[in-house]
């Protein structure tokens, strides 16, 4: 007794545990523990990690067949080890084994090495040096982690993927049988080699399972009616792109992440429907990323349309840098409301801008004079878009596109300018889906607690995460209500011809979303979000070649509304009247009521914006008895004069307003003979702006050419008198335009009507 305790006491002692230095693959598994996919070990086997749990079936049916006293012997069964003694003896030469999983797990762990006398001796025992260590379930564990299943297949996980198609704890008494047997011959028994013997060693070890009642009859007569597998398939590869994110060649592992399976699947089915339009087109990418608003978990991520097209199909474009277009404006609305600087339906400029040689256009190529702030983000107006940047400032816009988790901005202000809002920075499409996730997450958690958390603007991840818990710290980057007023605007938005009929979706719900196409026709953006899910699409060539039509409502649009119907959810934000004011607007301008406006409504806005300028536009004018003329006390006998607010664009801004809104009432002219007053501007220049730069072209001749300076007056027909440096140019009537060729350096430019009005710009010619 006691030198049997000393033995098992040196073996603890001096005999090591063996250890298994071998490279695994990396496996990827859906949020319900599905495979997702798999990349291949470095020494090029299929060789998943290790798995705590072996199902039960492939359990009785691995014990049954190599090592029927598994659970009571100490890993070297004396009675298989006598038996198989004598009858090499007899048959003078090896003819029977006497190995169990334990000593196969050794024998395993120890490949290459010779199967000689005392090889088996060493082996026996670092055998019983594992048992000591690990427990029954463990063991058996490892042996079917490192199990040789034929060609460069290991273990019992991969095996019941490339031969079966599933997992090991979904295969049948058929197929867990099957691949009970391969082990003990891979090489011989190959699936598809041998089919004869693997089937007589397989019906063989079920009807054992039939005689021990493991099994009943129906089952076994099943079971051996199942066909045999045939030559390894193909693994999963639902996420290819994420797999590669989740490979490590240094630390394989099985990668548990937020992925749902169905809605993966579903999605990438959506792209594959979509591709042939747009291949047609020589538009070859697409990537689709779908979130949980609540968590910030990643429900679907497709990096790219098909990871094998040699047209840059490897590049996951998820977290690719790409020109962000327009999908920044509900960025700049929203923070425009919670700075004070505007009223959700102010009028904001939509004229000619010229800024660093550069003149920004609309995608339509027309000026409306003037529109709506929300009208302008809902038709992804470019101009109105960069007057409200020169307003709100770059430097503070990039701010705060930094503090909701842009982090791919990473030039001072100077380096974007106005731009910024029109593509001029880039941003991956997992930053922006986390960002305008955020939002709603900042505007879901204000409405249940009135509290912000700083937490509620992070990244979204594949990876199992606690959610957010920490207690409110009052930082905000967004109030909740000017989100809401964003949102609620963004659900207005046309949808593509794709998706007419969209209203009558049972599953499409409610969705404020945003298209996005950058300058030259590179990226198409789409990215939609409701109360419980935010989804971002990105459509183009990973190669930057541009393509006409590749737009974020023809190209990205049908791909966002197509996977919103996939997510049931028929709630909406709350709307959140703690942080909303009534306020009086006037009904014309959109801004805030003056004493002067005619016609107001009552509405809810965010409180910020109470703090916005009072309507501009609106004054009173004086007229005289037939209210033809403008007067004043001086020319017209002050009894007999006519007081009326009058809405009054500046001149610029009329001359394109009035184009589309025949109702619009110019001013009319002054008295013949009276003194005009100085607080109603007649005349303006809209090219250039003061302090510009401008870059004269060359023609084809290799000539200097000329820069067109613009103007617009109030009064049809009245001339403008241009001068340049004192020099006078000439004179203008209804088309007020002016060709010139001034050298370089700095400039003064004057326009004067006829009763004296006039407007002065200065700007400096560069070579």
């Amino acid at each position: 007794m006691f030198s049997s305790i000393a033995v098992l006491f040196c073996l603890f002692l001096f005999v090591p545990v063996i250890r298994f230095d071998v490279p695994y693959s990396t496996v990827v598994e859906a949020s319900d523990g599905s495979l997702l996919g798999a990349k291949i070990a470095t020494d090029g086997q299929w060789r998943f990690p290790l798995q705590d749990i072996v199902p039960e079936k492939f359990r009785k049916c691995i014990i049954r067949f190599e090592d029927r006293k598994f659970y009571f012997h100490p890993g070297i069964d004396p009675f298989a080890l006598g038996r198989a003694i004598l009858q090499n003896i007899r048959a003078r030469k090896i003819v029977s084994g006497a190995s169990t999983l334990s000593m196969q797990v050794v024998r395993l762990s120890r490949k290459g090495e010779p199967r000689t006398l005392w090889e088996k001796f060493l082996e026996m025992g670092l055998t019983l040096r594992l048992e000591l260590a690990k427990p029954k379930r463990e063991i058996l564990s490892l042996y079917a982690a490192i199990a040789p299943f034929g060609g460069n297949v290991v273990g019992l996980e991969a095996a019941a993927w490339r031969y079966f198609g599933c997992s090991a704890d979904q295969l049948s008494w058929g197929e867990s049988a099957g691949l009970a047997v391969l082990p003990n011959a891979p090489s011989y028994i190959f699936p598809g080699k041998n089919n004869e013997l693997l089937k007589t060693k397989r019906d063989r070890l079920l009807h054992h399972l039939l005689i021990d009642h493991t099994i009943d009859s129906v089952t076994y007569e099943l079971a051996v009616s199942e066909p045999l597998p045939g030559k390894p398939g193909k693994l999963p590869d639902l996420a290819h792109h994420l797999m590669n994110r989740c490979a490590s060649p240094t630390n394989a592992a099985i990668v548990k992440t937020t992925i749902d399976r169905s809605l993966q699947i579903a999605a990438q089915r959506i792209i594959d429907q979509q591709m042939p339009q747009l291949k047609g087109n020589h538009i070859y990418n697409a990537a689709c990323l779908v979130a949980e608003i609540r968590t910030g978990k990643i429900l679907a991520y497709i990096g790219n349309a098909d990871w094998s097209d040699s047209h840059g199909g490897a590049v996951d474009m998820i977290e690719a840098r790409r020109s962000t277009g327009s999908i920044l404006k509900p960025f700049l609305y929203t923070a425009m409301l919670d700075g004070g600087k505007m009223m959700p339906n102010a009028l904001t400029p939509d004229l000619p801008l010229y800024f660093s040689g550069y003149a920004p256009q609309n995608f339509d190529l027309q000026f409306s004079g003037a529109v709506p702030a929300s009208e302008a983000l809902i038709r992804s107006l470019n101009v109105p878009a960069v007057f409200m940047l020169k307003n709100y400032t770059p430097v503070r816009f990039l701010d705060i596109l930094r503090r909701v988790g842009l982090t791919t901005f990473t030039k001072d202000a100077g380096h974007y300018g106005l731009s910024l809002i029109l593509g001029g920075g880039e941003a991956t499409l997992r930053e922006l889906v986390s960002a305008y996730g955020s939002m709603a997450r900042v505007l879901n958690r204000y409405n249940k607690k009135s509290e912000y958390y700083s937490g509620d603007y992070r990244l979204v991840d594949f990876l199992p995460s606690t959610p957010n818990t920490e207690l409110p710290d009052g930082k905000f980057v967004y109030r909740a209500a000017s989100i809401w007023q964003t949102f609620n605007i963004l659900t207005e938005l046309n949808r593509p011809e794709e998706e007419a009929g969209w209203q009558q979706l049972s599953s499409s719900g409610r969705l404020a979303w945003k298209t996005g196409t950058s300058f030259g026709f590179r990226d198409a953006w789409a990215i939609g979000v409701n109360p419980e899910y935010v989804i971002g699409v990105w459509a183009g060539n990973a190669s930057g070649e541009g393509r006409p039509g590749l737009t974020g409502g023809q190209a990205a649009a049908p791909i966002l509304f197509e996977v919103s119907s996939l997510l049931s959810s028929q709630c909406w934000f709350e709307k959140p009247l703690s942080g909303m004011m009534p306020v009086e607007v006037c009904r014309e301008s959109g801004y805030r009521a003056s004493v002067n406006c005619n016609e107001v409504d009552t509405i809810m806005v965010p409180e910020s914006c109470l703090n916005s300028t009072p309507c501009p536009y609106h004054h009173k004018v004086h007229l005289d008895a037939n209210r033809q003329y403008l007067v004043n006390a001086e020319c017209y006998p002050s009894g007999r004069i006519v007081n009326e607010n009058w809405f009054i664009l500046p001149p610029a801004m009329e001359y394109y307003y009035r184009k589309y809104h025949p109702a619009y009432r110019t001013l009319p002219p002054w008295l013949p003979g009276a003194r005009q007053g100085s607080e109603i501007q007649m005349v303006e220049l809209i090219y250039p702006d003061d302090r510009l730069m401008v870059y004269l072209p060359r023609n084809n001749d290799g000539q200097k050419g000329q820069v067109i300076f613009q103007a617009a007056h109030r009064r049809s027909g009245a001339p403008i008198f241009w001068h340049l440096d004192d020099t006078y140019l000439g004179s203008t009537r209804d088309i007020h335009q002016m060709a010139a060729s001034p050298l370089p350096g700095d400039h003064k430019l004057v326009i004067v009507d006829e009763l004296g009005n006039s407007s002065t710009r200065y700007f400096k010619v560069v070579k």
